[in-house]
């Protein structure tokens, strides 16, 4: 996502919005619906809109029949995988707390950011030190005094240590490890994953022992130097 390339130069900052204080955000309707929306992965901006893949779960309600209320801070573009009590979806996120970040060429929306009445709205967001300055100072003209902010120091060394993989690549193995491929016992297939990516199977398993090779190798070459 976004136009940044990997540098050893590189933080990250998580602000949590509390649902009492996050009432008057777009966003706020999503758990008129959803018990917990995820972000699973991010798939790029349109317009300054980010797009991604996200988890709901729902108490089994029928998604194309809301979709339409939700289009101000959710739209949802294809229901990817559907279960009795969770969903995973292509949507678009056009509230304003991200459109500041899609508006932002030096930082972009990661995991863990999620939404619940339960634990209000926490976002992750990965960049250079000045674009994510730039972030904080309208975020705080939005929600003045009512969110935390956690910044974190600088993260050289882990972002210089994690290979660079090829987008659709990347997009994979992202989503099989927040889907629970790697989680021991594996939560999901290469089936599942390939279904809420609309691609085969056998595309997914390719991509998946590539992208390993490259981190299995990078890591082993790291090390051996260390």
């Amino acid at each position: 996502m976004g136009g940044v390339k990997a540098s050893g130069d590189m933080r990250y900052f998580q602000i949590l919005i509390s649902f009492e204080h996050a009432k008057h955000l777009p966003g706020n309707v999503i758990t008129d619906y959803f018990n917990k929306l995820e972000l699973v992965t991010g798939t790029g901006v349109i317009d300054s809109i980010p797009t991604c893949i996200v988890k709901v779960e729902h108490d089994g309600i029928d998604i194309d029949r809301i979709k339409d209320k939700l289009t101000d801070s959710l739209i949802i573009d294809k229901i990817l995988q559907e279960g009795e009590n969770f969903a995973y979806l292509k949507a678009k996120t056009p509230g304003p707390i991200q459109r500041i970040i899609g508006g932002e060429e030096e930082a972009w929306i990661m995991p863990p950011t999620s939404l619940s009445k339960e634990n209000g709205f926490l976002m992750t967001i990965h960049g250079t030190p000045k674009g994510l300055k730039r972030i904080k100072d309208k975020l705080e003209l939005l929600i003045p005094e009512k969110m935390k902010m956690r910044i974190s120091k600088l993260i050289i060394g882990d972002w210089m240590a994690a290979p660079k993989l090829p987008n659709k690549r990347n997009l994979v193995i992202k989503t099989a490890v927040k889907m629970g491929y790697y989680d021991a016992p594996r939560t999901c297939t290469q089936n599942d994953i390939a279904n809420v990516l609309g691609i085969k199977q056998g595309t997914v398993a390719e991509h998946l022992q590539n992208a390993e090779s490259i981190i299995i190798n990078s890591w082993a070459e790291q090390t051996s130097n260390s």
